[in-house]
């Protein structure tokens, strides 16, 4: 296990500014047996020239090239180019601490763990703010029950069996999914395998305002479609009797009603409370989003400002 080859795989598509301190970062993992596979998804203006020089700075590093399909699409063909017997996932603008794969590996020595993950620290460079995300012991062995209620694994932290992820078709390339993708990787992982953690913060998840995670309006509708193709998944890997979609699908629609109204985009935040109310056949919360969809926004947004200068 210990010199099993690793593939990381990160997709590129206008990462010219990121991509050298994310390489940089892989290069210097303590544990060295590894290819480094960039997939180039499409980018447009991206020179060969540019690739070759990424490509001098170790002969690990290959460069892939494929037509445009979207994030998810060019995990598919890394994956599918790969080598390596575990598959390591970093996005083109996060980092690695050096002993990331070092520490994450050897938890594979249990048969039935097919995924590992660890802890991300989110830079918002743009805020200059960092947060350290909590870790969750639910979220260890069988976890589909909880990962179905939120996404708690960042990509860049998972390190993944090549043939699970295979035998599960794990990503899928439906552009609407682009933002969770990964979030339906995993989902449809732990249907078939235990997962498993390094409680540490070896990753750091990068935010600079340029991020699709900060679609919030996308990442809704996306979420929505992740749940309606793992149900039927789930359903045949007899997992669907201990979920309450219902339940699941109203938390999205509650969680994103709550930042819309926030951000000011009441209609939005209107719309998700009343698919909610019908989720769960609340009157209570049909009657706020009715407030939200008919009261003039002039008005919230006075009201808003209001109850924000108390606290």
């Amino acid at each position: 296990m210990s010199q099993a080859l690793v593939s990381v795989v990160i997709p590129f598509y206008k990462g010219e500014q990121y991509i050298e301190k994310t390489i940089n970062s892989v290069l210097q993992q303590s544990y060295n047996n590894f290819e480094l596979l960039i997939v180039n998804d499409g980018s447009p203006n991206a020179e060969s020239s540019f690739f070759a020089k990424l490509c001098e700075k170790d002969n690990r590093i290959i460069v892939l090239h494929k037509n445009n399909g979207g994030v998810a699409c060019a995990r598919q063909f890394g994956i599918a180019k790969a080598k390596g017997e575990f598959i390591a996932f970093c996005d083109q603008d996060d980092l690695w601490l050096p002993e990331k794969l070092a520490k994450q590996l050897p938890l594979f020595d249990n048969p039935k763990v097919g995924l590992v993950y660890c802890g991300a620290i989110e830079d918002h460079i743009t805020e200059g703010r960092k947060v350290e995300l909590p870790f969750f012991n639910s979220y260890r062995g069988n976890i589909y029950s909880c990962l179905i209620n939120k996404n708690e694994i960042v990509s860049c932290t998972a390190v993944a069996k090549k043939s699970m992820l295979i035998e599960s078709q794990a990503f899928d390339a439906d552009i609407e999914l682009m933002g969770v993708d990964d979030w339906l990787a995993w989902l449809k992982m732990s249907l078939i395998c235990e997962v498993d953690f390094i409680e540490e913060y070896l990753a750091i998840h990068v935010f600079h305002g340029e991020n699709y995670s900060s679609n919030e309006a996308k990442m809704y509708k996306a979420e929505l479609v992740c749940l309606e193709k793992i149900k039927p998944l789930a359903q045949v890997n007899k997992k669907v009797q201990e979920v309450k979609y219902h339940q699941v699908e109203a938390n999205i629609h509650l969680r994103y009603a709550e930042a819309f109204i926030y951000n000011g985009d009441f209609s939005l935040g209107a719309d998700a409370l009343l698919h909610a109310a019908i989720a769960l056949n609340s009157v209570k919360i049909k009657c706020k989003g009715l407030l939200f969809k008919y009261v003039p926004s002039t008005f919230l947004r006075f009201a808003q400002s209001f109850k924000r200068s108390f606290l």
